[in-house]
């Protein structure tokens, strides 16, 4: 490749790459190994498949749109932060009727953006939220908290947290959500639909370090 071509594609890439800002949702599922063991391998990947299957639905629903999946996680961008928050106590409550004990972690802020990829700080602090929250629970920044006012969203404390290799302490919250925000995207016609109220966060306060899977 000479000298011109690769001043081509430094420039494509340029102008591809942009700062954006979104809303960012991890997913992940509790004690999936052990899962695993308990089913066998075909069991766990048909229930596996009807995961992904109820995940997408709810992307779709509250407008979401797939970033990537890896395993039994799924990484989403939003527009606003309400819709992220209500997809996120929507699949958990809909996971839940298929046994599934699913956690939500979801942080608004600025990304890079390289075609359908997104990277910086704001993509790793979300991936550190994730991990923090307990089953069935939906966990948010206290950006998210402060962006969604009036959208009739309601956290409580979690209490503050160090996330690994992010400067100082993050206070964070769990919704508590009723989720009237659903609408139907990609070229479709909007459909409002109303949640009856959910505890999305079922289990004790997060305490001590951050948790892994």
């Amino acid at each position: 490749m000479d000298l011109e071509e690769r001043l081509r594609g430094r420039a494509y890439v340029e102008t591809e790459r942009s700062r954006v800002l979104v809303t960012l949702l991890f997913t992940d599922l509790v004690g999936s190994t052990e899962r695993l063991v308990r089913l066998g391998d075909r069991d766990w990947y048909e229930l596996l498949a009807l995961h992904h299957k109820t995940v997408r639905e709810h992307l779709d629903r509250f407008g979401g749109r797939e970033v990537d999946t890896s395993g039994d996680g799924f990484l989403a961008t939003f527009d606003t932060a309400s819709q992220a928050v209500s997809c996120g106590s929507g699949l958990t409550r809909s996971l839940a009727q298929l046994d599934l004990d699913a956690r939500v972690g979801v942080h608004t802020g600025e990304c890079d953006r390289l075609g359908t990829k997104y990277s910086g700080v704001a993509v790793h602090v979300a991936a550190r939220v994730v991990r923090l929250a307990g089953p069935r629970e939906v966990l948010v920044t206290e950006t998210v908290k402060g962006v969604v006012a009036g959208a009739g969203l309601s956290f409580c404390e979690r209490g503050s947290h160090e996330l690994k290799g992010l400067p100082g302490v993050w206070p964070l919250y769990a919704a508590v959500a009723t989720g009237p925000v659903a609408r139907r995207t990609r070229g479709r016609r909007s459909v409002h639909r109303t949640y009856g109220p959910t505890h999305v966060a079922v289990r004790a306060p997060v305490a001590g370090p951050e948790r892994g899977r």
